[in-house]
């Protein structure tokens, strides 16, 4: 299905980024041509944010030194765990996908994937600034790629064809989720984890194969699954699934310097646009989804569960004590140590050893 409009206009973006590249000098840029591999066609990152920015951000700014050609993933045959490794190989340039596919390479791509205990959006902001490094270190030792931005798509939240009334009555139910830690706290919940590819869910919650089905707010909405749900949960039950974009070490390495700080600014700047964007459109997904303002289309009627203090307070509880020693034990000492010193300093969580 064709992704709706955003609100976040490509003006916004052109004049921001033209302020930051105005400042460098663009006359010491390289001439470049990068092919993009871009995230999900299906979700609505990938037209309303990738493509505008790589295809007229990044050539306006660079007074058309950097020109792009963009694809999704999706659309050329390509998995959502290969993506890092088709443009380490030097089959693309730059690349994006959702860091936490490649958790069965390295435990320590899994450690921003924070099943319901990572709901303030500025705190996930800060973790994911603060764990960056530490991916990075990891996504060049496996893949030869260096990572270039992390942003998430909108809140990982629930969708049930049954009636629910908060985080307990998902015991007993079974859940489609993805990535290892959702997967996990959903089982730690008392439910039954399913995988099924985003695909195969409308059918499976429509026949009954699943009770309920975690994805984005708005990639469900624009995916049509309120015609196949009762009621929404908003608690971002699978986190917020973080979208990193990396460039091959070996193109990078041989940029100058000048083209490396455009490229990094610009790529910053992505990150804020794109984290500004989310949280609005988390919230008008949960509208669209229900009975609130919606400017994607038609509201579907959706019985909304509120999230409450008690279930906030349990899933934090079922983190602490079952997910992320589950974890930890994949990861490792050294690993949790830098957990720790990151994303739980932020979050106020400790792994104990």
């Amino acid at each position: 299905m064709k992704a709706k409009a955003l609100c976040v206009p490509v003006l916004v973006y052109v004049l921001m980024m033209w302020a930051g590249a105005t400042a460098q000098g663009t006359g010491e840029i390289e001439s470049l041509n990068l092919n993009v591999l871009g995230s999900w066609s299906t979700v609505n990152q990938h037209p309303d944010h990738e493509v505008p920015f790589w295809t007229e951000i990044i050539p306006e700014a660079s007074n058309g030194q950097i020109t792009t050609e963009i694809t999704a993933f999706d659309l050329v045959g390509v998995g959502s765990a290969e993506v890092y490794e088709v443009v380490g190989l030097g089959l693309y340039d730059v690349g994006a996908t959702v860091v936490g596919y490649m958790a069965g390479e390295d435990a320590r791509l899994e450690g921003l994937d924070l099943p319901a205990v990572a709901t303030d959006l500025a705190l996930a902001r800060q973790a994911s600034d603060a764990y960056k490094p530490i991916q990075d270190e990891v996504l060049g030792n496996i893949f030869g790629v260096k990572l270039m931005a992390s942003v998430p798509y909108s809140a990982q939240i629930v969708y049930c064809n049954t009636e629910i009334s908060g985080l307990q009555d998902l015991a007993g139910k079974r859940i489609r989720g993805s990535g290892i830690m959702a997967l996990r706290f959903i089982e730690a919940v008392g439910a039954t984890s399913v995988n099924l590819a985003f695909s195969e869910v409308p059918v499976a919650l429509e026949r009954g194969v699943v009770d309920c089905a975690i994805t984005g707010a708005l990639s469900g909405y624009d995916n049509r699954w309120y015609e196949v749900s009762t009621h929404l949960y908003p608690l971002p039950a699978g986190g917020w699934n973080h979208v990193g974009t990396v460039i091959r070490l070996d193109l990078w390495n041989n940029l100058n310097s000048a083209t490396q700080v455009f490229l990094e600014d610009q790529l910053e700047r992505y990150e804020d646009l794109v984290w500004s964007a989310v949280g609005e459109e988390t919230e008008e997904g949960i509208a669209c989804n229900t009975d609130g303002e919606c400017s994607h289309g038609p509201n579907g009627g959706m019985t909304l569960v509120p999230v409450t203090p008690e279930d906030e307070a349990l899933a934090r509880r079922l983190m602490l004590e079952q997910v992320l020693p589950s974890w930890a034990e994949r990861c490792g000492v050294e690993c949790v140590v830098r957990w720790n010193e990151t994303v739980g300093e932020v979050f106020d969580l400790t792994i104990n050893q």
